[in-house]
C-alpha cells in the first residue's frame, strides 16, 4: 500500500421490462461515473494459450509481449466482491483467472476484497486515510466529488499522456466509438481510470386466450381484464412497489414519460413527474387499479422482482422480469404450459414508436490506478493486456481446452461451467474461474452470460430493442462537486414526493383532479426547477465533448 502525501479537503438490458404469460389451464444521474438517473464484434478466434505455454517464457500475445515484467511483481488491489464469488471464495487469489494472469503477465495481485453493500463506505475511509492501493475498482464511480477532482486532489493517476504508450490495445478500442470515447473521459478530456468496455451494447406471451399480443394501452386493458375475468387471476398486472420505475419506463414510456431524470423531444433535461404526461400515467393506473387489473398489495413490497409464489401459481399474467427469469418461473411452476415471453410497454396508439427503455450499456464497472502507484507502467500494462484479443478470451471464456473449446470462431463453455460439478450456479461458476462480474476493467463480452439462459428467453433482447429506442433517456452525465451536492439534496425530497404521491394517485388515496395541482407546488417547493438546471447544465456540457 502506498501512502499519499497530500490530504483530503467522495433482460440485459438488464431490463425490469414487461412480460406477458399465459399459463395453461391458468393465467399466466450522479456524480461523475456514476448514472445520471440516481448503470463491436465478439472476440474472433485467437490461439488461447494455455497455462503451460505461459509459463514456459516469454510468449507473445499479437503485438504484446508475455510476461510483462522481468521479475515477480505485486500490485494491491481494492476490489467489489461478487455477490456470487463471495459464496465460494474470499480471496481472488482462488479465482482462476487471476491466477492464470498471474503465470501469464508474472504479476501477483493483493487483494482488498469489500462486499458490495459495504464499498461505498470503505471506499470513503480509505480515501479519508490517504493510504490507497494500486489499483481500485469502481474508483470512478463511487469517488463523489467526480474523476477530476480525484485527480487534482492527488489520489487518481491522470492517465491522459499515458494511455497511448502503455496501454495502446484499450486505446485503440477506446477511440473506435464515440460512447466509449465519452463515458471514458471528463468534462475537462482527461482519462482518470480505465473503463470496462463491452464489445457488443448491452440493451434491453398469450396463445391459450387466443389474444393477440397487446400494443396500445387500450389492447393491454382488454388482455388485463381476461386474465382476470377468464384466467382468475389476482394480480393481473404486477407494479414497482411505487407504481412505477425510474430505469426502464415499465408502463410509463409509451406516455413518453419516465421517473427520473429524461430528456424532451426536443432535447432538453427534464424530471419526469413534473410534466403532464405522468398525471396521464397514473390516470390510466388509478383506472386499472379500480377494476382490479394490477395487483392490489403492490405497496406493501420494496422487491424489485415478482414474487414467485404469485408467478408460478398463475396468479398474475403481466409482471416485470430479466431475461433469465422467465425459464426459472416455468421450471418451478406445477403448470407445464406455463410459458412467459417477452413485450414492450404499451404506447398510445399503434405503431406509436418508444423513446424511453434501459438505456444501452457500454460499459458497467472501471479501475483506477493511485496516483502514488509506483509500478504504475506494469499497472497499465496489466490492464491493458486484457483488451487485446487474447487478453479478453481468457477474462470472459478462461483456457481453451478448459472452460471453454471453439464451434468454428465461437468460444463455447464446457462442462465445467456448464454443469460443474460443485452444483454451483452458472453465475456462480463464471465469478469463479472467469473474471467475475465485479472484477477489474476489461474487453467485455457481455453475451458470455447467455451461456446458462435458454434459446427461446435469449429474443427477450431482440423484443425489447425493438421500435423501442433510448433516445429520451438522459446519457451518463458529470456533476461538479458542488452540483452534485446541491442536487442531491433537492432530489431526496423530490423522488420522496413522487414515490408516496405515485402510489396514493394509483391506489385511489389520493385523487388525482383534486391534488395534482398541489402535487406540483411540492415539488416546486423542493427546487425541482433548480434541480433541472444543473442536470441541464451538466447535459450541455456533455453535448459539447461530442
Amino acid at each position: 500500500m502506498k501512502s499519499l502525501k497530500k490530504t483530503i479537503a467522495v433482460l440485459l438490458c438488464l431490463a425490469m421490462v414487461l412480460s406477458l404469460a399465459a399459463c395453461g389451464g391458468e393465467s399466466g444521474s450522479s456524480t461523475a461515473g456514476n448514472s445520471s438517473s440516481e448503470s463491436s464484434e465478439s472476440t474472433g478466434s485467437t490461439e488461447g494459450e494455455s497455462s503451460s505455454e505461459a509459463e514456459g517464457g516469454d510468449t507473445a500475445a499479437g503485438d504484446f509481449q508475455l510476461p510483462i515484467v522481468t521479475e515477480p511483481t505485486e500490485l494491491d488491489y481494492f476490489v467489489s466482491a461478487s455477490t456470487n464469488a463471495a459464496i465460494v471464495t474470499t480471496d481472488y487469489n482462488d479465482n482462476e483467472f487471476y491466477q492464470e494472469m498471474e503465470r501469464r503477465t508474472g504479476v501477483h495481485l493483493n487483494f482488498e476484497m469489500v462486499s458490495s453493500a459495504d464499498y461505498q463506505t470503505n471506499f470513503n475511509l480509505m480515501i479519508a486515510s490517504g493510504t490507497l492501493p494500486d489499483l481500485i475498482c469502481y474508483g470512478a464511480s463511487y469517488y463523489s466529488e467526480g474523476v477530476d477532482a480525484a485527480i487534482d486532489d492527488g489520489y487518481f493517476m491522470d492517465l491522459t499522456d499515458k494511455v497511448d504508450e502503455y496501454m495502446p490495445n484499450y486505446q485503440k478500442i477506446r477511440m473506435s466509438d464515440i460512447n466509449y470515447q465519452l463515458l471514458s473521459t471528463t468534462d475537462s478530456g482527461r482519462l482518470g481510470a480505465v473503463y470496462e468496455l463491452r464489445q457488443q451494447k448491452q440493451g434491453p406471451w398469450l396463445d391459450d386466450l387466443k389474444l393477440e399480443t397487446p400494443e396500445t394501452y387500450d389492447q393491454w386493458h382488454d388482455v388485463l381484464k381476461a386474465f382476470k375475468d377468464e384466467k382468475g387471476a389476482t394480480a393481473p398486472l404486477i407494479l414497482n412497489f411505487s407504481g412505477s420505475d425510474g430505469e426502464f419506463g415499465m408502463m410509463s414510456a409509451g406516455l413518453g414519460v419516465l421517473n427520473g431524470w429524461q430528456l424532451t423531444p426536443e432535447g432538453k433535461v427534464t424530471y419526469g413527474p413534473y410534466n403532464e404526461a405522468w398525471k396521464e400515467y397514473v390516470t390510466i393506473m388509478h383506472q386499472w387499479y379500480q377494476e382490479g387489473l394490477i395487483d392490489p398489495d403492490f405497496m406493501s413490497t420494496d422487491e424489485r422482482t415478482a414474487d414467485m409464489a404469485t408467478v408460478v401459481t398463475g396468479k398474475t399474467g403481466a409482471i416485470p422480469a430479466v431475461y433469465t427469469m422467465p425459464a426459472v418461473y416455468e421450471s418451478s411452476s406445477e403448470d407445464k404450459n406455463m410459458n412467459w415471453a417477452p413485450i414492450n410497454p404499451p404506447v398510445k396508439n399503434a405503431g406509436d414508436e418508444l423513446h424511453i427503455r434501459l438505456r444501452d450499456s457500454y460499459t458497467s464497472g472501471n479501475t483506477a490506478i493511485s496516483a502514488d502507484c509506483e509500478n504504475w507502467e506494469v499497472a497499465m500494462k496489466w490492464l491493458d493486456y486484457l483488451f487485446t484479443e487474447e487478453g479478453a478470451l481468457l477474462a470472459n471464456y478462461g483456457v481453451e481446452g478448459d472452460t471453454f473449446t471453439f464451434e468454428g470462431d465461437k468460444p463455447v463453455y464446457t462442462e465445467k461451467i456448464t454443469n460443474n460439478e460443485n452444483g454451483w450456479t452458472l453465475a456462480q461458476t463464471m465469478d469463479s474461474y472467469l473474471c467475475p462480474s465485479a472484477g477489474v476493467a476489461n474487453w467485455s463480452d457481455w453475451t458470455r452470460e447467455l451461456g446458462g439462459v435458454p434459446e427461446k428467453d435469449q429474443t427477450c433482447y431482440t423484443v425489447w430493442t425493438t421500435n423501442a429506442k433510448d433516445d429520451w433517456r438522459l446519457p451518463t452525465v458529470t456533476l461538479t462537486q458542488e452540483e452534485s451536492t446541491e442536487r442531491a439534496a433537492l432530489y431526496a425530497d423530490m423522488s420522496t414526493c413522487v414515490k408516496e404521491n405515485t402510489a396514493k394517485f394509483i391506489s385511489g388515496a389520493l385523487d388525482i383532479e383534486e391534488n395534482w395541482d398541489s402535487f406540483i407546488s411540492e415539488l416546486e417547493q423542493h427546487g425541482v426547477a433548480r434541480a433541472i438546471e444543473i442536470t441541464q447544465a451538466a447535459y450541455d456540457r456533455y453535448q459539447a465533448r461530442k
